[in-house]
């Protein structure tokens, strides 16, 4: 027997750790992540079922029990018989052995009396041995006939925790593994009556249940030969993953001569004295800080958590104050007693909004027990993280929200899996509590959980294969759950790197290029664009001009951290360059240790210079209805919705007023410095965003919970060839909604934008619609810089009136600073209002959940088109030309470079000849014709004319997947190149096409 163990690798008795697995919303496991769970240890062994597939061949010997699969694996139960609760059923698929390697996997839920067949015989009920738990942590070996060693000790079993019971027996001695942990061997058997364990019986291995009715839900079986199940202790793999851990949060190795790092030691040093200083010490308390202002019941157990994670992470970081103190140690592990015992966090009840009790808490939970580590005793260690553990089972369920301040039951969301951010969110905090409890399975099934948010999908949450980010199945949220979910799969991946669960590098490689194509095109001066923030644009951002930008670089230097190298330069290239514009905000404002020595070590890395802009030319997120223009003067975005995306989002009180955010909204920035920054969201006129046409009647402010509305409409989408691009909405108000009731709306219109470096040509047609309000299309609403000069040009003469009206052919919004200043030129001539006004308001006015009381005061320049309140078939047309001066855009006007083809509800088309560009929409279902290009369906199409060349980019915005036939002016000799997917009849010069849902498709003639 020794020489077995030697062989093997004798591993003393440990302490415990607990293994669980994936499981969906219904607590069931997922085949295929079985699959992957099951392959953890290397095996050579004969058999192995995780029973997704089939049950495979079972045989009864004592008594009689009911078996039935489902995605979790096996669910076994013992049937009472004449008073019997006994059953042994021998799974035949194992193989009979005398001798050899079995284990099982099992979820525990608190059952007593059950275990582990190995040698048993189909053919003699009586001749069968098993070793077997009975409860709080006693065991027992033995076989019929009175044979039973009931002396065994071993650590107690914890309910909703999955578990790997490994026997190994070869003759008369036995070893057996509990989570690769030793807890019983001998190298003979004997039982109390003297007798030896029968070790030359040979027999199938099974599942034993008795003393009592039983259920017993068995996730795998493996056998083999001995030794053929490998066992390995995981500990040095925990300890490199917590100590990953801790380095994300702290460190005592800090040089604290480098000023941006000493800044940020005495900052937090005084932060956490002062959150020690109010920490509420009395022995009979009922708070550890007072409520503060606006937070509900459960959004105050996230605050207190946060305070106590703060006091952590000084105690942590070598330079504070208190480092190491252990008055502090403790007072944070009292706090931690306190929120469980008085304030509920013990895994058992809840109540008000599932994110806190799943995501909020937890994460600053287990960030406080990884930088607290040693000061933990085991029990203390096992008590935090089983309260964790309730609350957060694993990566895929979700619970309910509830009544603020009424605790229930744990109540998890039936038929029910978390998507993107949220999945990674719950994943995270798997992870921590797989590593705190040296859990294998869970740390597996986090990592195993999150290979999913790297798929590209073609519906719901998800990264698009056009880079879109959605969240709430129809939210464009790039820059709120998608930066969430960047940044929670980066901080897994760096922990787990160098590890058995790092990823394969072409699965890291997918997500670093997901990323890249999903956020890049969207940065404006390291700011996200507020077009894929959803609700949170109504949130009062940090004091500085890039407040929300911020914490997407710091998300994507922890991806470049582990890209492969060609990926990692593009990265770090791009977030130097954005945080150029700003350094020193991104050195003082970090979230943690490690966010300040990514920051620190980019800024001092010579061979990263960040000059060039990370992003030039357009790009269409056709997915997400989504369109974004950077070009070296200014960014343009525009924002629209479809039958296949919401209009806003609202919910948790939050953006109350963002009804018309998504009715073709344009997002200009030049260097004015302001523009969709600090006091926009809280002053805008809501009615009056820049770009849309809208209905203005009077709306109440948005308060329900998460309703949103999608349009009629499909035709939304375009074409974006590099510095060129088509887009177009159909807008249809009809339908719309305001706190669940349905509006008078029935405003409709074709609104199209043709795309130039320096020309924004704006089209819209068919404007219909009725309402006692009135129906406006907004040229702009611009914020002026109240420290900059600004005047109104038109072609009439100055404008100096606070409210004018008249026929103009261009506007000319003129600063005194460079790249400030906007034309708007109109081909047949507009009646344009120009208002000058003043507003005030407050983030408290939009935003219930996060209020914020400061006033903020906005000068305004808006320029617009009133339709009336009854329009029939109107249309309008302007081209905006950023960065011109009064002299150029009057010339611009003399040219008239910009030629309309048509604006109607059926064609919207423009040429600009010297810039070789044509660009057409086709609305009808039925297609149309116009300058020798026809087509049987909706499509967008751009023509860019090279030299001998012309280059056709079509694109269908409908999404409809039948193909499209398409002529194309027979003014061409050869085809020269086609996109995959079309085919050309040369008889009749006629293109067939099929789109791939979200992908353009590119001709090219000579």
């Amino acid at each position: 027997m020794r020489g077995w163990l030697s062989n093997k690798g004798f591993m003393a008795l440990g302490c415990m750790f607990i293994l669980s697995i994936g499981m969906n919303s219904e607590g069931q496991i997922n085949a295929e992540e079985i699959k992957e769970v099951v392959q953890v240890n290397p095996t050579n062994a004969d058999y192995e079922s995780d029973f997704t597939q089939q049950i495979g061949d079972w045989q009864d010997i004592v008594g009689k029990a009911e078996k039935v699969t489902d995605s979790s694996g096996l669910h076994i139960a013992n049937q009472v018989l004449n008073a019997q609760y006994e059953s042994v059923s021998l799974h035949l698929n194992t193989g009979i052995r005398t001798s050899g390697d079995v284990e099982f996997t099992f979820l525990y839920e608190g059952q007593a009396n059950f275990g582990l067949v190995f040698r048993g015989d189909p053919d003699q009920s009586s001749r069968w041995q098993s070793f077997a738990y009975m409860r709080d942590g006693k065991w027992q070996l033995g076989q019929p006939g009175g044979k039973w060693l009931t002396s065994i000790v071993g650590p107690e079993l914890i309910s909703g925790q999955t578990y790997q019971l490994l026997i190994r027996y070869e003759g008369k001695a036995i070893q057996v593994y509990l989570n690769q942990q030793l807890l019983y061997e001998n190298e003979e058997v004997i039982y109390p009556d003297g007798t030896s364990i029968d070790g030359d019986w040979s027999g199938y291995a099974g599942i034993r249940l008795f003393g009592q009715k039983s259920d017993l839900n068995v996730r795998s079986i493996r056998s083999g030969e001995v030794n053929s199940i490998t066992v390995e202790d995981p500990t040095p793999q925990f300890q490199q993953m917590k100590e990953n851990w801790r380095k994300q949060l702290v460190s005592e190795e800090i040089d604290l001569n480098h000023s941006a790092i000493k800044k940020y030691v005495t900052a937090l040093s005084k932060e956490a004295e002062q959150l020690y200083d109010t920490l509420n010490k009395e022995t009979d308390r009922t708070y550890l800080w007072p409520l503060e202002s606006g937070n509900t019941p459960s959004a105050d157990l996230t605050t207190q958590f946060t305070k106590l994670q703060k006091l952590a992470l000084a105690y942590g970081t070598k330079g504070t104050s208190i480092y190491q103190n252990q008055e502090i140690s403790q007072a944070i592990k009292d706090g931690l007693d306190f929120m469980i015992t008085k304030k509920g966090y013990d895994g058992n009840k809840y109540h008000g909004n599932w994110w806190d009790w799943q995501i909020g808490v937890p994460q600053k939970f287990v960030n406080i027990l990884m930088i607290l580590d040693t000061q933990l005793s085991e029990e203390q260690r096992q008590k935090y993280t089983q309260a964790l553990s309730q609350y957060v089972p694993n990566p895929y369920q979700q619970l309910y929200t509830k009544p603020q301040g009424t605790f229930v039951n744990l109540d998890f969301i039936p038929n029910f899996s978390t998507t993107g951010a949220n999945r990674t969110d719950l994943a995270q905090t798997v992870l921590g509590i797989g590593i705190l409890q040296k859990d294998v399975w869970k740390v597996q099934e986090a990592v195993t959980s999150i290979k999913e948010v790297f798929k590209l999908v073609d519906s719901g949450d998800g990264f698009y294969p056009d880079g879109s980010f959605i969240q709430h199945e129809t939210i464009p949220y790039t820059g709120s759950y998608g930066n969430v979910l960047v940044k929670g799969v980066g901080q897994i991946l760096c922990i787990i790197r160098d590890s058995s669960y790092t990823l394969a590098e072409e699965e890291t490689k997918t997500f670093v290029e997901n990323v890249q194509r999903a956020f890049i095109p969207l940065i404006y001066q390291g700011e996200m664009l507020p077009l894929v923030n959803g609700r949170s644009i109504s949130r009062a951002p940090a004091s500085t001009k890039v407040g929300y930008g911020s914490t997407t670089m710091y998300n994507l230097l922890i991806v470049a951290n582990f890209a492969p190298e060609k990926q990692q330069k593009v990265l770090k290239e791009a977030v130097k360059h954005w945080m150029s514009f700003n350094p020193e905000y991104y050195l003082t404002n970090t979230r943690d240790f490690n966010d300040l020595l990514m920051t620190t070590a980019l800024m001092a890395d010579q061979s990263i210079n960040g000059e060039q802009l990370p992003f030039i030319g357009t790009k269409m997120y056709g997915a997400m209805d989504r369109f974004v223009q950077r070009t070296h003067n200014y960014m343009l975005g525009l924002s629209m919705y479809s039958n296949r995306i919401s209009s806003f989002e609202a919910g948790n009180l939050e953006n109350q007023r963002g009804w018309h955010t998504s009715d073709g909204m344009i997002y200009l920035y030049n260097d004015d410095q302001v523009q969709f920054g600090n006091s926009y969201w809280p002053t805008i006129d809501p009615y009056r965003l820049p770009g849309t046409t809208v209905d203005t009647i009077s709306l109440e402010d948005e308060v329900s919970a998460f309703t949103t509305v999608t349009s009629k409409e499909q035709w939304v989408g375009g074409v974006a060839a590099n510095e060129q691009a088509i887009v177009g909405m159909a807008l249809n108000k009809g339908g719309t909604k305001n706190n669940g009731a349905l509006l008078p709306m029935d405003l409709q219109a074709k609104k199209s934008w043709f795309i130039l470096d320096k020309q924004i040509i704006a089209l819209g047609a068919g404007i219909t619609g009725n309402t006692t309000a009135s129906i406006e299309t907004v040229v702009d609403n611009r914020l002026l810089n109240d420290e900059y000069l600004y005047q109104v040009h038109s072609d009439q003469g100055t404008i100096s009136q606070t409210n004018e009206e008249s026929e103009k052919e261009w506007l000319l919004l003129e600063s005194d600073r460079p790249n400030a200043s906007i034309g708007y030129y109109f081909p047949q001539k507009e009646k344009v209002q120009v208002i000058n006004e003043t507003r005030k308001g407050s983030y408290g006015e939009i935003n219930g959940a996060f209020p914020s009381e400061t006033q903020y005061t906005g000068e305004y320049r808006k320029f617009l088109i009133d339709h009336g309140k009854h329009p029939v078939d109107e249309n309008y047309a302007y081209v905006m030309l950023p960065g011109v001066n009064q002299s150029e855009i009057a010339t611009y006007a003399n040219q008239q470079p910009v030629s309309i083809l048509k604006n109607t509800k059926e064609i919207q088309a423009v040429e600009v000849q010297d810039a070789g560009y044509f660009g057409i929409n086709f609305w009808y279902e039925e297609g149309g014709e116009l300058a020798g290009i026809k087509t049987n369906r909706p499509i967008s199409l751009l023509k860019q004319t090279k030299t001998n060349q012309q280059i056709y980019t079509i694109a269908n915005p409908t999404q409809a997947k039948e193909p499209i036939k398409l002529t194309l002016p027979n003014d061409f000799t050869e085809v020269l190149s086609m996109s995959e997917g079309i085919v050309y009849d040369d008889q009749t010069h006629t293109f067939t096409i099929d789109f791939s849902r979200f992908e353009s498709k590119t001709i090219v003639v000579k």
